[in-house]
């Protein structure tokens, strides 16, 4: 039986020009019924590999990673802070720094244990996917009501339409979801229980719309102005530069597709994929009626950087001989949103 895989980030410091060739090569012939990893910015990563012969025991658990290439910058990482699954290839540049995740960069075997071990960490996201995938599939059906969701008689999560709550079992796997039975409930079930990890609707919908590679972007989406509606209901710190300037520009002026592609330059896969991110977490709106009257203000100063699964990560870009390529202008965000969050 085959089911719907996210698609996962992987980033990558230190590793010179070939062995990132290596690493996409290896990345490609991964079997199909895995997660699907893609090589993506460093700072959204789901998961990061890194180069032991560049890395550098600094002070305090702080590690230096030097660049790999011309293009790319040096990067620090406190590793009492980092917040998602790391590995440092062999060897290592020094004998008195000993990683608890390491693997051989040349052994395909290897690499592929590596990756295995963090989708066995990134469980807790896969399952976000999943359950994300089916309130989107469910869309036109939910109605305010609690729903239990569970697979061989155990309770897998709660969904409490009322008052827009969500509780999902820790420790799950991502099949039980795919095969889990959603059960109508009476409104004295919307007890969550206790070790539950809470969520909320926009953001399980929003682990399915960056992860996907299925196109869920409303069709209106493409064909008319799309107005900014208010600011997403997801923590700040999931937000991608992408997504900020996409922000940005919607609160100044309601704009379509086309003109939007042209004005932040994001290709369109990329514009389609936040958009509908932004659309299933209540941020954006095809009705004029709908659109909000505060702007997404931004102001300077360091945006947080994060990837959905947990808390904001400690590390930083040093400057580097190269310019640091990116694809559109680096945006700063006003973290007081300008509008309440809530349900709809």
């Amino acid at each position: 039986m085959s089911f719907e895989q996210p698609v996962l980030c992987l980033g990558l410091a230190g590793f010179s020009g070939a062995q990132r060739e290596h690493l996409n090569a290896l990345l490609d012939r991964l079997p199909k019924a895995s997660p699907i990893w893609r090589v993506g910015p460093f700072a959204e990563a789901d998961a990061w590999l890194v180069s032991g012969e560049k890395s550098r025991l600094m002070h305090a658990g702080t590690v230096k990673i030097l660049a790999g290439q011309p293009t790319e910058r040096a990067t620090q990482l406190n590793l009492s802070e980092v917040d998602r699954p790391v590995a440092f290839s062999l060897p290592l540049a020094r004998s008195d720094f000993e990683p608890a995740c390491t693997f051989a960069l040349d052994s395909d075997a290897d690499v592929h244990k590596v990756l295995q071990q963090f989708e066995g960490w990134l469980r807790p996201l896969r399952c976000q996917f999943v359950l994300g995938g089916q309130l989107i599939a469910r869309e036109s059906q939910l109605q305010p009501g609690i729903y239990h969701v569970s697979h061989k008689g155990q309770l897998l999560a709660v969904m409490d339409f009322y008052e827009w709550r969500i509780g999902m079992a820790p420790a799950t796997d991502p099949v039980d979801f795919e095969l889990a039975r959603w059960e109508s409930r009476p409104r004295l079930g919307n007890d969550i229980p206790a070790h539950f990890q809470p969520s909320s609707l926009a953001q399980l919908r929003w682990v399915y719309a960056q992860r996907t590679v299925r196109d869920v972007l409303p069709p209106r989406y493409r064909s008319r102005p799309v107005y900014f509606r208010r600011a997403p209901g997801v923590p700040t710190r999931w937000l991608k530069d992408s997504q900020l300037v996409l922000l940005r520009e919607l609160s100044i002026e309601a704009v379509g597709f086309d003109a939007l592609q042209r004005r932040t330059g994001l290709a369109p896969a990329q514009l389609g994929r936040d958009l509908a991110s932004l659309y299933f977490a209540g941020s954006v709106t095809t009705t004029a009626d709908k659109a909000g009257t505060g702007g997404f203000a931004a102001r300077r100063e360091t945006l947080p950087v994060n990837s959905p699964n947990s808390v904001a990560g400690s590390f930083s870009r040093e400057a580097s001989s190269g310019p640091m390529q990116q694809p559109y202008p680096r945006m700063t965000v006003d973290l007081t949103a300008p509008v309440q969050l809530g349900p709809k």
